[in-house]
């Protein structure tokens, strides 16, 4: 009898995993974000895509990126501007892809779920970048190629130097546990990073200023006009609401002859994360602070505006100064 059973529960579990296997790949094939878009311009078919459909397309663009960079790090073909550069170069479209689709959806009519999954998948895709950008035997294929200095055109010189210096810019060289400490920091980044934009935001569409006398509106536009119209019945409010976007804020600042209400919504405005709530800000933007400073010395700079500032024309902090310096006395006399 137990001769048959083993046997009968084997058939079991492989018929159940071939049927999860043809289950996930129906899914995926009918995943909007994972198909051929066959629409003009190949314009994403935001119509059809859903905030369920985001999550799983993330998983599987980001393994196939994996699969993609695990290619290159595991050729036996010297490296070559073709086999390593433009590989790399070329990788990941499917995921930049969704990232370009998801960020602009979120951006322009996010919601609760967006925003959960914003939160969710920021250190998920901080510790994929760092998979790739902390890759030693990736980095060792690219600094082959930029040390050999191959007779390249320009476009091509131009982005092997580029790679390079993302490799570099992101911590490349760095060494022993500075290196774990270093995706620590940028995971702990991305994760305040998404929680001060998702604060801000609700801070901005929480304001409310309500106008009740058309007089305080003054010549505002009549498309801004009506949008604080409906947001005003949405609001269920008299009249006419805004909150502290600034397609309401600076028509409303331009145009209301009312100090009192145009003090009420530049401070909307400019004190979101500032109002000791639970959307306050300051506290991440001390640890932002001193996490940018802490990534800044690792790589190798005093402090994060060198760091920052080493990929500019700028260079240093003092020639962003001086600039300043200069512009402002002309600016001064212009604003008099």
């Amino acid at each position: 009898m137990k001769n048959i059973i083993f046997p009968l529960l084997v058939v079991i579990l492989i018929t159940q995993s071939c049927k999860t296997t043809v289950q996930n790949t129906q899914n995926m094939s009918e995943n909007p974000l994972l198909t051929q878009w066959k629409t003009p311009y190949q314009v994403p078919p935001f119509d059809k895509i859903l905030n369920r459909h985001y999550a799983p397309a993330f998983d599987a663009a980001m393994a196939e990126h994996d699969r993609e960079l695990e290619k290159i790090i595991s050729q036996n073909d010297v490296p070559s501007f073709e086999n390593t550069v433009e590989a790399l170069e070329n990788s990941g479209s499917t995921l930049k892809k969704i990232l370009n689709v998801f960020y602009a959806v979120n951006s322009a009519n996010t919601n609760d779920t967006l925003l959960q999954i914003a939160k969710e998948y920021a250190p998920k895709f901080a510790a994929h970048r760092d998979n790739t950008y902390l890759n030693e035997t990736l980095f060792q294929r690219i600094k082959t190629v930029y040390e050999q200095k191959p007779n390249l055109d320009p476009e091509q010189t131009k982005l092997l130097e580029e790679t390079y210096k993302n490799f570099v810019r992101s911590g490349a060289n760095v060494q022993g546990g500075q290196k774990t400490r270093l995706r620590e920091i940028n995971a702990r980044l991305a994760e305040l990073s998404q929680t001060f934009g998702s604060n801000e935001l609700s801070e901005t569409n929480n304001f409310t200023l309500t106008v009740t006398d058309p007089k305080d509106l003054g010549n505002l536009p009549e498309g801004t006009k009506a949008n604080a119209a409906k947001l005003a019945e949405k609001r269920g409010v008299q009249g006419w609401s805004f909150n502290a976007q600034r397609t309401m804020v600076e028509p409303f600042l331009q145009s209301s002859p009312n100090r009192e209400l145009r003090k009420k919504i530049f401070d909307g405005y400019a004190l979101r994360g500032d109002n000791n709530n639970e959307h306050d800000n300051k506290a991440i933007i001390q640890e932002i602070v001193a996490l940018r400073t802490e990534k800044a010395q690792l790589l190798g700079f005093a402090t994060w505006a060198d760091f920052v500032l080493d990929n500019t024309m700028a260079k240093k902090p003092e020639a962003v100064l001086k600039f300043l310096d200069d512009m402002w006395g002309p600016a001064l006399n212009m604003a008099k």
